[in-house]
């Protein structure tokens, strides 16, 4: 199941997480400042997770026909 949701259901948005995360991450290894690696950390979770904080029980999804 895990490999499954790794590996499905990329969109526009979960790309910009992982992106943004990379950046996060890279710049605050480059600064050594924590909480850019967190914030990374965290935008990286969740990307690869594919999860969003505000659809806990997944009832933001547009339902498919």
């Amino acid at each position: 199941m895990m490999k499954e949701r790794l590996l499905s259901n990329w969109n526009l948005w979960r790309i910009t997480r992982l992106v943004l995360s990379v950046i996060f991450i890279v710049n605050g290894i480059l600064k050594y400042d924590m909480i850019l690696i967190f914030g990374g950390v965290f935008l990286l979770a969740h990307s690869l997770i594919n999860s969003c904080s505000t659809c806990v029980s997944g009832n933001c999804e547009i339902p498919q026909k």
